[in-house]
């Protein structure tokens, strides 16, 4: 493929959301408007790049065959999966195959060294663009509210998470060492050069303060790390440079801790947030993981029900376990795949691991041979590796690519950039024309189907921001446009028919949602649910699984007092 200024706009087009605040509910995955958006964006910039295809050879290198190869043992697993979890497991392991279809897309791309740095400054620049919002949060909350409303005292950018902002500031900054050591990116023009050099500089600066301010643990080692690395990697080759770059990141994290520690003393709007509870509950998670791996570790507990079968098989422990919070993941991609899937979804994630350090270790060596030769573009793969590290340490302490769409389509950029650029070529027998009607109706079809699911979720926010108390707009919503979000639109219809009952005591309306209610919970831990069924069954008299119900939610829920026996 030939990149263009088509291919660099539509690259700028996926990083708009970045700066567009839309109300939604919370959640993950597709339940964010924001994660829509930049999906809409990803499946635009696929069908361009397609349409625009020059019928030459396909790129096919040996990590985008062990890609594919992984993405066909992860979908083995589902079919073990209960029925009530299929369709949570088949929409992960779908955004898993889009995926590998954009980074297969993205290999394709023909791109200069200059293509390339301006993808990267792109993604550069949306991490200064977010550095910049924090500032708002923190100095100018006012102005900051009437954009980006929140109760969170704590920045956040628009990710609405402060970790997931830390790891795209952490990987911004390993994008701007590359560019302010490596002199493959240095402009001919000296004046544009001088400005350009300037401007880093100030990056260089803001992003270690802003990434002390968002007080994320991970995007503090991952800062730590990025700058190491580089120290490691080109301290050699460009000790000037590497000492000018250092000492702006110092000078950055030290103005950063100042007015972190004169901001606590103060009780200014800076305040050292303390992650005691966090580090115990990070400890019990793994814990009661690895011990539910060690129960099933050929099968798992199935796809799409780590949510359902962790809560329970922390209260059927003896004695049972003290829930925090309800947890929908490990914390840990690599375990989430392994609890649900058994050893056959370990394997796929072992060779992608190893696909990875493979990968790793073409770098290390493609930019022993270009410093040799003198190339411009030596040292750019391993400056890629570093850049790929926050968001891979931040998948093994959260989970980025469920939080954050954009998380998800930047690592997959770099790493199709990096692949391209070190990894060898196997497909020089076959052309790209058998790909092309394919991939553009597979763009197409996901276009599609990210602006009716974005359609429907803004129906449905505005139903859920005034009460359930109008919901034509919800029931006129057609079922293709729908269905993308019908447990939320169960769940709204069921709340708004409960919410009707107080006005019509209608007892069909407390049957629907009773049922509705238990089938709900054999995949979604809800305490409110809990609580309205209660109240249903005991009104109903069904007192022994109105009981067996209340233990449950007790354990589930211990500090809410709504479960207590002396309150039914």
């Amino acid at each position: 493929m030939i990149f263009d200024r088509i291919f660099f706009l539509f690259i700028f087009l996926l990083f708009i959301p970045l700066a567009i605040y839309l109300p939604n509910p919370g959640g993950i995955g597709l339940a964010l408007p924001f994660n829509l958006l930049v999906y809409g964006g990803g499946a635009l910039l696929m069908g361009i790049c397609w349409r625009a295809t020059p019928l030459r050879r396909v790129v096919i290198t040996p990590t985008c065959r062990a890609i594919i190869a992984v993405c066909l043992l992860l979908v083995l697993p589902v079919i073990f999966t209960r029925p009530e979890w299929q369709s949570t497991a088949i929409w992960r392991l779908a955004g898993l195959c889009a995926g590998a279809a954009f980074y297969f897309t993205w290999l394709q791309v023909r791109m200069t060294a200059r293509q390339r740095h301006a993808v990267l400054y792109v993604i550069l620049s949306a991490a200064a663009v977010q550095a910049l919002i924090v500032l708002l949060q923190l100095f100018a909350p006012a102005i900051a509210q009437s954009w980006i409303p929140s109760g969170n005292p704590r920045a956040f950018g628009m990710f609405q998470q402060p970790n997931v902002l830390a790891s795209f500031i952490a990987t911004g900054l390993a994008l701007a060492q590359a560019a302010f050591v490596l002199p493959g990116f240095h402009l001919l023009n000296p004046r544009a050069e001088c400005w350009r050099r300037r401007a880093l500089a100030v990056v260089l600066l803001l992003l270690p303060m802003v990434l002390v301010w968002v007080q994320s643990r991970t995007g503090w080692l991952a800062g730590a790390l990025v700058l190491g690395l580089f120290v490691l990697c080109f301290c050699r080759r460009y000790p000037q440079v590497i000492a000018i770059a250092s000492l702006l990141m110092a000078g950055g994290t030290l103005v950063g801790v100042l007015v972190l520690w004169w901001g606590s003393e103060l009780g200014g709007a800076l305040r050292y947030a303390s992650h005691a509870g966090s580090n115990h509950a990070r400890y019990t998670m793994l814990r009661d993981t690895l011990a539910m791996i060690a129960e099933k570790p050929l099968l798992g507990w199935g796809y799409g029900g780590f949510e359902y079968s962790f809560q329970h098989f922390r209260i059927n422990q003896t004695p049972p376990t003290a829930v925090t919070e309800i947890a929908r993941h490990p914390h840990n991609e690599l375990l989430l795949w392994w609890v649900e899937g058994g050893v056959v979804a370990l394997l796929g994630m072992l060779l992608l691991v190893w696909a990875g350090i493979k990968l790793l270790a073409r770098a290390r060596w493609h930019d022993k041979r270009t410093f040799a030769c003198g190339k411009a573009s030596a040292g750019e793969a391993l400056a890629l590796c570093v850049a790929l590290l926050p968001i891979t340490l931040h998948s093994q302490t959260e989970y980025p690519f469920y939080l954050s769409a954009l998380h998800w389509l930047v690592f997959l950029l770099l790493l199709a950039m990096l692949d391209r650029l070190v990894g060898p070529r196997l497909g020089a027998g076959c052309g790209l024309k058998p790909w092309r009607l394919p991939m553009l109706a597979l763009s197409l079809a996901a276009l599609f189907v990210m602006a009716t699911g974005f359609y429907s979720a803004r129906v449905l926010t505005q139903a859920e921001r005034g009460g359930l108390q109008d919901m034509r707009q919800v029931e006129a919503l057609p079922g293709w446009a729908s269905w993308m979000h019908d447990d939320r639109l169960q769940f709204d219809r069921q709340l708004a028919g409960l919410l009707a009952f107080n006005r019509t005591r209608d007892e069909q309306r407390l049957e629907t949602y009773a049922q509705w209610a238990q089938r709900y919970l054999n995949h979604r831990i809800d305490k409110n649910v809990y609580a309205n069924l209660l109240v249903i069954l005991y009104q109903q008299q069904q007192y022994v699984r109105a009981d067996e119900l209340r233990y449950e939610a007790a354990l589930l829920f211990p500090h809410d007092r709504r479960f207590a026996r002396s309150t039914f």
